[in-house]
């Protein structure tokens, strides 16, 4: 087995230099004083932001076949690494108005129906007897609802005691109950344990909810586990620009064309559609349209157009072209129907 070694950071530059990147001049023979600050400055970034983080970003532009980089200099790649940080930073944003959006509508149905502890009993809202499909198919009899629920309830404690909101410490500080009322605890949870309670709805009340943003529930769940996984690559310094979906989500109606040769969405000769960032982004946008179609995503388009270059061009990002990109968020102001409310 070959062992690692760990090199110095000037070797690791040394290494980006002799696969093909340029703007790396490692002699400082001669050089004057700007030509070393800058070696310095490069050798500081590569310390800072580390060699395989740097070199995930790069490998749009590694060329298998001759080993090398192709049309990559070191500070467009560093340039490249916070154009990609304020992308996330901005998707971020809306992801965020997302699930406070589907923190709400759960606890809106959930606390409507069953009072403001029934959430507590899952038998009463929980779909029962039958095969969940957004549950792997598990069958949702009393065992199966018993654990989840002692799985769920065992959390609130600690998260009632970890809270930050004023509400809860007042609910820890004045109310003999342990548990708090749906509406304080949700906007405790994890966007992964709010997708979770939503799946284990029955369908009445899943469809409840899917309304509100103008789909059909499979779609919902399938975005809102899509988000999620964005979500944690923006919150854990992932690399957002170049991520590929693995498993194949539902594309939203507003997006579908019937020819390959139209629409925003980048499709292979199959027909199959783009799993690039594109995808990732229509799918915000059409949950942002039914929430706020007011909402600006001038932050997120300014990102997505400074991303661009002759490798990493439109169609490396999903977009059928540069057009697209424009016209994708331009969609968002189209729905008027302000459809997740009811008066």
């Amino acid at each position: 087995m070959k062992t690692q070694k760990s090199i110095r950071y000037i070797d690791q530059l040394a290494l980006f230099k002799l696969r093909g990147m340029t703007g790396i001049n490692l002699s400082i023979h001669n050089k004057n004083a700007k030509e070393v600050s800058h070696l310095i400055k490069q050798l500081k970034t590569i310390s800072t932001l580390g060699y395989y983080n740097l070199k995930n970003y790069a490998l749009p532009y590694y060329d298998s076949e001759s080993s090398s980089y192709q049309n990559i200099h070191f500070d467009d790649l560093v340039a490249r690494f916070y154009r990609d940080k304020h992308l996330k930073q901005a998707v971020l944003h809306a992801i965020e108005d997302i699930e406070t959006t589907l923190n709400t509508k759960i606890s809106n149905v959930l606390g409507r129906k069953y009072g403001p502890y029934g959430y507590l009993d899952f038998r009463i809202w929980c779909q029962r007897n039958s095969k969940n499909k957004f549950l792997h198919n598990k069958f949702m009899d009393k065992y199966a609802i018993q654990k989840e629920q002692l799985n769920f309830l065992g959390k609130i404690p600690a998260k009632v005691r970890k809270s930050a909101s004023y509400d809860m410490r007042k609910f820890a500080f004045e109310s003999d109950r342990v548990n708090p009322p749906i509406w304080l605890l949700m906007n405790e949870l994890t966007l992964g344990e709010s997708i979770h309670l939503y799946k284990l709805m029955s369908k009445n009340n899943r469809d409840q909810i899917s309304a509100y943003f103008g789909c059909k529930t499979d779609e919902l769940v399938s975005w809102l586990d899509n988000i999620n996984l964005i979500r944690n690559i923006c919150c854990h310094n992932g690399l957002l620009a170049d991520f590929r979906l693995k498993t194949k989500a539902k594309v939203p109606v507003e997006f579908k064309t019937r020819n390959i040769d139209e629409g925003i969405l980048l499709r292979t000769r199959e027909g199959n559609y783009t799993n690039a960032l594109a995808f990732q982004l229509c799918i915000i946008v059409k949950l942002m349209s039914k929430i706020n179609n007011k909402y600006i995503f001038k932050d997120i388009k300014s990102a997505v157009y400074k991303l661009l270059d002759d490798t990493t061009t439109p169609q490396h990002y999903g977009f059928r072209n540069k057009q697209m990109i424009r016209k994708l968020f331009d969609l968002a102001t189209e729905d008027k129907v302000d459809s997740l409310i009811e008066y």
